[in-house]
């Protein structure tokens, strides 16, 4: 590396390491949980850094120190309070470090520094989050009902998993399924069931999301999920959209036509009946009947499962996933206030 003068093993130069990566903070009540990733080594060259090289070692990370400060972003490692002092690499990379004991609605300044083994401190890196008064999702339990704001009106949905497919989304995500079937929807009028290019799919992931704000869509974000691929190809695997349906396998029941798509839902038998205004009515699933065109995707119809024709007139029961750390108020209404957006919309 030009300008590097090669130093005896165990030595290093006074070159800080690069900058902390992936740092956020999520608000919750009276806290934020902050992540990071720290950095790597720093060596001479590439081929040094493959090797894992000692005699090209110029920077070796020691600790990273995270700043909290009010009023203004810290300008530096020593302008703030010391949150936290962490000399295990990457040990909140995914669990996170809850700084508690905060005052809701104060908005809080963080900034990351990555020190080396001379004491050299890295470029900062900054993340900001209000905490708030209310409860975390993940502390409610499944089954339990909130209320979000569907076209201006709140509307309830169940809490339906904790933590939901967490080996393709990590963990973290609530899955929220709608209590009642929503009657207007779209038939999937290519009478192919693939729901990867279903009407039904595309009318989820745009009419009706539409009927959420902006504040809410960026909470929801994008959730991957097992599905069949249909249309003849009964192979099962995973895409990621906004809203989506429940699966036959989600819903608790087995149909020898149908592939087995996700691990059955903790409050499945609360969600295979379907009701809609006191009228007992039947919902689609995202799960295909195999050899059939006359139809594009299972339906429940309270404790039957079977495919309509393509007249028969049911509705959609919409799911989708927010963060574990997203807020309800004491009546069960979702928090959606910009601060919380912010905070939570990286998750």
């Amino acid at each position: 590396m030009p300008g590097i003068n090669m130093m005896p093993s165990g030595s290093t130069l006074q070159i800080p390491l690069d900058a902390c990566t992936n740092f956020s903070g999520k608000a919750g009540n009276a806290q934020v949980t902050l992540t990071w990733t720290d950095p790597k080594d720093k060596y001479a060259t590439p081929e040094g850094e493959t090797a894992q090289d000692p005699d090209q070692l110029v920077s070796v990370w020691e600790y990273t120190q995270i700043i909290r400060k009010t009023g203004s972003q810290p300008t530096g490692p020593h302008d703030g309070e010391l949150v936290v002092s962490s000399s295990v690499r990457d040990q909140y990379a995914t669990t996170g470090f809850v700084d508690d004991g905060l005052t809701n609605d104060t908005l809080y300044y963080y900034a990351a520094f990555a020190y080396n083994t001379d004491g050299v401190a890295s470029e900062g890196v900054f993340t900001s989050a209000t905490p708030m008064a209310g409860t975390l999702l993940s502390e409610l339990a499944e089954g339990t009902l909130i209320k979000i704001l569907e076209n201006g009106a709140p509307v309830e949905f169940y809490l339906a998993k904790h933590n939901y497919e967490p080996t393709l989304n990590g963990q973290g995500r609530e899955l929220v399924v709608r209590k009642d079937v929503y009657r207007e929807r779209a038939w999937n009028n290519t009478t192919r069931n693939q729901w990867e290019h279903s009407s039904l799919r595309s009318w989820l992931n745009s009419t009706y999301k539409d009927l959420f704000t902006s504040t809410i869509q960026n909470l929801i974000g994008n959730t991957a999920y097992d599905y069949t691929i249909g249309d003849g190809d009964w192979t099962v695997s995973t895409r990621s959209d906004a809203v989506f349906l429940m699966s036959l396998t989600e819903l608790g029941r087995t149909n020898s036509n149908a592939n087995t798509e996700g691990s059955r839902l903790p409050i499945a038998d609360i969600l295979y009946p379907v009701y809609y205004r006191d009228e007992s009515v039947t919902q689609w699933t995202r799960t295909p009947t195999k050899g059939r065109t006359d139809s594009s995707f299972t339906v429940m119809a309270n404790n039957t499962v079977y495919a309509p024709l393509i007249t028969d007139p049911y509705g959609v029961r919409p799911c989708f996933t927010i963060p574990s750390t997203a807020l309800v108020d004491q009546d069960l209404n979702l928090i959606e206030t910009a601060a919380q957006t912010t905070a939570l919309s990286a998750a």
